[in-house]
């Protein structure tokens, strides 16, 4: 089965919390509905894979949001700009679309699990350079903003931190 078909659908009422509350918490439903996943998965692996993800992204973000946060304030990305928060969402659940791929394999479809193992990197790709797409999206905006605010010089320093290159 391909990670594109729903043999029985998965009802859930879970929220995967985000470890940081900048970032907006997602609801686990939301994740299988858009992505269409098969119920071979549990959902204690959904919640944990997306769980990674939050943490994978939040620590790709979280520089510039320490340097947004020193020209203006801003407790939530929803506070900063409520259209980045669909965007989040979005390289969140990219990411965590790609780390569901390990957990596809299962004993009683060796054969399945072999060509998912060959195709994996060609499938794993653009989900990977999407959800990297959507955290650039973010952090330039992060970015743009600090700049209308001279928090960040000419020596790509700010405020005391030192900014990432993109």
């Amino acid at each position: 089965m391909s990670l594109n078909g729903i043999s029985n659908p998965v009802e859930t009422t879970t929220s995967v919390i985000n470890p940081n509350a900048f970032f907006p918490d997602i609801e686990l439903q939301v994740f299988i509905d858009i992505y269409r996943l098969p119920n071979e998965y549990k959902e204690p692996t959904l919640a944990h894979v997306l769980k990674n993800a939050m943490h994978q992204v939040n620590d790709k973000i979280y520089d510039f949001v320490l340097i947004l946060q020193s020209a203006i304030v801003a407790e939530t990305l929803d506070a900063f700009n409520a259209g980045l928060v669909d965007v989040y969402k979005a390289a969140v659940m990219h990411s965590a679309r790609d780390g569901l791929l390990k957990y596809f394999e299962t004993a009683n479809r060796q054969k399945a699990a072999d060509i998912q193992a060959e195709r994996a990197e060609a499938v794993k790709t653009p989900w990977i350079d999407e959800a990297n797409t959507f955290i650039d999206a973010i952090t330039k905006e992060m970015l743009a903003t600090a700049k209308e605010y001279e928090v960040v010089a000419e020596g790509r320093y700010a405020g005391g931190f030192r900014v990432a290159a993109i």
